[in-house]
């Protein structure tokens, strides 16, 4: 009889294999039990500093006292080291946006061609005597100027700081500004007047129809105590390096060398502060002091008008 001489198939060994695939699941569950920790550990270090900068609480003053939010407070530029570096990077690149004045539109058209109105003193005889009452207990209605993004920072001239004035010199400042995107010419800058005042010749040029003038007729008195009844108001924006609001203009049908005349209203709204002598006006912005320059040639070219024209009652 033949003998069987045959390997028998060899048997795989499952134990072995078990074994590794233990050894497998364990490291992979020490792992993942390593990184729930770590992940514990980030989520209760986020909650103690969300707790240690959710609020800030100043007092002012003992019967006042208020909350400033942490992203107040970051974008005045406190807490900046308390900020990872992937933080601290993101507001670094907001604040080069922020930094970076947005750029002046482009005009569709250019147009070349003063007491009363006040939204806050009163159009009326009766609002404005309110008004002047207020001024003489100014304790009860005094209230904090609202802080904006251009807030403490210094406005200032020097005496000879601008040597291509013609000198000497009495002359208005007159500017050019965008107005609901048209370059407007012959603006005169008149702390002098409690309004802001469109004249209708120059709404026409603008091509602006009548029938967005809200037909709300006040009264503009001049210096001697003329009248003159405007045509009501409109509401334009106004952009100023950078800046752009929306400024009500009473509307006045009259003569005039000058297109617009921006009061009170509009130089207090951008807190500017004009300055004849040097002819310029300053400003504010979330830029840094801004500026535009009075044009003495056509300043000087709008009282020759106006002295040539014939005395047209205000």
């Amino acid at each position: 009889m033949a003998k069987n001489t045959d390997t028998p198939p060899s048997v795989p060994d499952f134990a072995a294999q078990i074994a590794a695939l233990t050894a497998q699941v364990q490291e992979n569950a020490n792992k993942f039990l390593a990184l729930e920790d770590e992940n514990a550990t980030l989520r209760r270090e986020n909650r103690n500093l969300s707790k240690r900068l959710s609020v800030v609480e100043t007092t002012p003053r003992p019967e006042a006292r208020f909350q400033v939010p942490v992203a107040d407070l970051l974008k005045r530029g406190h807490l900046q080291d308390l900020l990872s570096d992937k933080g601290k990077n993101t507001v670094a690149q907001r604040e080069a946006r922020r930094d970076e004045q947005p750029a002046e539109p482009t005009p569709e058209r250019v147009v070349n061609v003063i007491t009363g109105g006040s939204e806050v003193s009163g159009i009326t005889y009766s609002a404005a005597r309110r008004h002047a009452r207020a001024a003489v207990n100014p304790e009860n209605n005094m209230s904090p100027t609202p802080q904006t993004g251009a807030s403490n920072l210094v406005l200032s001239f020097i005496d000879n700081e601008d040597s291509t004035l013609i000198n000497p010199h009495h002359d208005a400042l007159v500017i050019s500004l965008l107005i609901a995107n048209c370059r407007i010419k012959r603006i005169l800058i008149d702390n002098g007047s409690s309004t802001n005042v469109i004249f209708l010749s120059a709404l026409k040029e603008m091509n602006i129809d009548e029938a967005h003038i809200h037909r709300r007729s006040t009264v503009l008195v001049g210096f001697s105590g003329e009248q003159k009844f405007t045509l009501g108001d409109i509401t334009l924006p106004v952009y100023a390096a950078g800046v752009n609001l929306h400024i009500t203009f009473v509307v006045l049908d009259s003569p005039s060398a000058y297109n617009v005349i921006l009061g009170r209203p509009w130089i207090h709204d951008m807190r500017a502060v004009p300055s004849t002598f040097h002819q310029v006006i300053r400003f504010p912005t979330a830029w840094g002091i801004k500026e535009i320059k009075g044009e003495q040639a056509t300043s000087r070219d709008c009282y020759r008008n106006t002295l040539r024209a014939k005395p047209a009652t205000l």
